[in-house]
């Protein structure tokens, strides 16, 4: 059974989703489907989902996680064309990812698997290859990597990487809260 997103989300979104429906313009990466069912597992796993016109400046979203009673996720809305789907599943995305890597209390991509996800940051986005060099310190580079990667990927990709990392917690098995991420407070997603 799929819920619909969080009442603040559908309606930022409902006004930009006719215009993927128009013929002639590109297929989107992302669906609202996804996001609702992204958003779904995020609220299964013990994390609630906040749309905010109050966010830092450059932030379009963060993951906040206190180990106590804060754990969400937060989408900026002033800083996110909330009309434009995909760039809602970015943040999204990269967000999750932060709440894998708590969900598993180290990493969310195999080590095996870092060589691949670097090469391909540096290949298909650049930018934020130099992003994660030049303005991350060498603790959060690989945390911040994972994230940025996982923006690239299709949504199945996403959803599938959520479902295993935090699978105890959404299996309910795990009788205490998550540990607050491994990336130091307040820092959110550009």
């Amino acid at each position: 059974m799929s819920l619909p997103p969080s009442p603040a989300l559908a309606a930022l979104l409902a006004g930009g989703l006719l215009l993927g429906a128009l013929p002639g313009l590109p297929a989107r990466a992302a669906s609202l489907e996804d996001i609702r069912l992204l958003e779904n597992l995020i609220n299964a796993s013990g994390t609630e989902t906040i749309v905010s016109g109050d966010c830092p400046p450059n932030h379009a979203g963060y993951y906040e996680n206190d180990g106590r009673s804060i754990d969400r996720l937060v989408i900026c809305k002033r800083n996110v064309d909330m009309g434009d789907v995909d760039a809602v599943w970015e943040v999204m995305a990269h967000e999750a990812t932060h709440i894998m890597q708590s969900c598993t209390g180290t990493t969310a991509i195999a080590d095996e698997q870092m060589p691949r996800t670097f090469r391909e940051l540096q290949t298909m986005a650049p930018h934020y290859a130099k992003l994660i060099s030049s303005e991350y310190s060498s603790a959060e580079q690989r945390l911040e990597a994972e994230a940025f990667w996982m923006e690239l990927q299709t949504p199945p990709v996403v959803i599938e990487l959520f479902r295993r990392n935090c699978a105890a917690y959404l299996r309910g098995l795990e009788g205490q809260r998550r540990q607050p991420p491994v990336l130091p407070s307040g820092r959110g997603h550009p």
